[in-house]
Parts: C-alpha cells; structure tokens; sequence
C-alpha cells in the first residue's frame, strides 16, 4: 500500500469502528422507544396486507445485497479500466523503473 493511502485507510477504519460502536446505543434507544410506547398502547391496528410486506429485517437484507453487489460490480468495472489504463499511468507515475527495479532484484 502507498504511503498515502495509509492515512486514508486510517481514516476509513475509524469511520467504519464508529459506526459499528453505535450498534448499542441505538438498539438501546430503539428498545426504550418501543417499551415507552408498548406501556402506554397495548394494541396497534394492523396493517392492511400486511403478510404481503416484508419486515424490516428483510427490507435491510434485500438492501444489504444489493449494495454489495453494486460495489463488487464497480470495482471490477474500475479495476478493469485502471488495468487498461496502466500502459499511460504508469508512465505519468513512473512506475516502469520501479517494476524494473523489483525483477532486478528479485
């Protein structure tokens, strides 16, 4: 990994640690919402066709999957047009004497 990267792959674990230490809080405030509200109604009216919705849960999953396969799509699209790319950036970067460097020593 290049040496500037580094700092952005920093930042991007933190991001993801953050979000991922909300989990708690959040069920917890979700948890005292539903109880506060359970304790004053104890019957809601149903939904019409409600057995043809999906749950939340579902919702969340369907989402999930789709979101993954959309990056996983957009970075082969991006890694093949970087790969294709490679004979100019590399140049602009400098990059043939480096990988000359590496079989050399190798």
């Amino acid at each position: 990994m290049s040496t500037i990267l580094k700092p952005v792959t920093d930042v991007q674990e933190r991001i993801v640690q953050v979000i991922g230490d909300l989990k708690q809080p959040v069920t917890k405030v979700v948890s005292t919402v539903v109880d506060f509200v359970t304790d004053r109604r104890s019957e809601f009216p149903a939904v019409p066709f409600a057995e043809k919705l999906p749950t939340p849960v579902e919702v969340i999953d369907n989402q999930a999957k789709f979101a993954t396969n959309v990056v996983r799509t957009t970075k082969s699209v991006a890694t093949a047009a970087a790969k294709a790319a490679a004979p100019v950036t590399d140049q602009l970067l400098d990059r043939s004497t480096a990988k000359k460097a590496t079989v050399a020593a190798a």
